[in-house]
């Protein structure tokens, strides 16, 4: 990357990295004797220059939002589905949220009907649902081990080339912030089996067959 020894961007310019990552920082962006520093939500790091792609200016991304919103435009026929819904969700009806998954229902009590309790499809969605919640616990660990393992090749190639410390504070930080996050992202999937385990307990006391849950 060919950047002037001494560069000054303005406020907000995002910072592009080799490996796809965007950090956006909080004023000016300065580059001297091959290490970058900016400041990033009030803290101070510092860069390879080598490992920035690009970066981005705040009135580049506001012209490309601003286009973005010239664009979207919404038919009289959806703008009139549109009010009718707003009209119809007056009542004050919370929408679902769409980014987490909702938490599942406490399995059903004795009291329920039994005809609801061994319904079969209702344990399919069930077993299915603990299922994708293991899986998604494991992705997220995963993805963690391995940017993790990825940092810190990134490090060890840094300090070979003969960086030192001071020069890659960024790097350094992201390795401690994604090794504190695995211990959790652990636990999450110990959660997520032992809910499942004890789903299965229940069904086996409640007598369900074991074709139900798969």
């Amino acid at each position: 990357m060919n950047l002037l020894p001494i560069l000054f961007l303005l406020v907000s310019s995002t910072l592009v990295l080799r490996s796809g990552d965007r950090i956006i920082a909080d004023g000016p962006v300065k580059e001297e004797n091959g290490v970058v520093t900016f400041r990033a939500k009030g803290t101070l790091y510092s860069l390879p220059a080598i490992e920035i792609d690009r970066i981005e200016d705040a009135s580049a991304n506001a012209q490309t939002a601003e286009v973005a919103k010239t664009k979207f435009k919404v038919s009289e026929e959806d703008r009139k589905r549109l009010l009718a819904e707003l009209e119809a969700n007056h009542s004050g009806t919370v929408a679902p949220q769409q980014q987490r998954p909702e938490p599942l229902p406490p399995p059903p009590t004795a009291a329920q009907q039994k005809g609801s309790e061994e319904d079969e499809w209702a344990w399919r969605r069930e077993a299915r649902a603990h299922e994708e919640a293991i899986c998604r616990a494991k992705e997220e660990l995963e993805l963690l081990q391995t940017r993790a393992e990825e940092l810190r090749r990134k490090i060890l190639q840094l300090t070979a080339l003969g960086y030192k410390p001071s020069s890659f504070t960024y790097d350094s930080i992201q390795l401690t912030n994604t090794l504190d996050a695995i211990p959790r992202a652990e636990l999450e999937v110990t959660r997520a089996q032992r809910a499942f385990d004890e789903f299965r307990e229940e069904a086996r006391r409640r007598g369900i067959m074991p074709g139900w849950l798969r």
